[in-house]
């Protein structure tokens, strides 16, 4: 089975190597080509990865999107 394309939701923790802690990042594809594009952008200086804006707190956080 084949996996569907969606936004993915990345976010980051305590670093002076990337936005910080109250950011995240939202990229589009499978969960595996997200995180590839994560990883092209970022490396690994983020957090966690989440299928949705609610799960990963955006609105709750008022996290900003970089």
């Amino acid at each position: 089975m084949a996996e569907h394309e969606q936004d993915w939701y990345f976010t980051f923790g305590y670093s002076d190597k990337g936005p910080g802690i109250g950011h995240y990042a939202k990229f589009f594809g499978t969960y595996g080509s997200a995180r590839e594009q994560m990883f092209n952008k970022w490396g690994k200086n983020w957090c966690f990865q989440y299928p949705s804006a609610e799960k990963a707190g955006i609105q709750k956080f008022n996290l900003k999107e970089v």
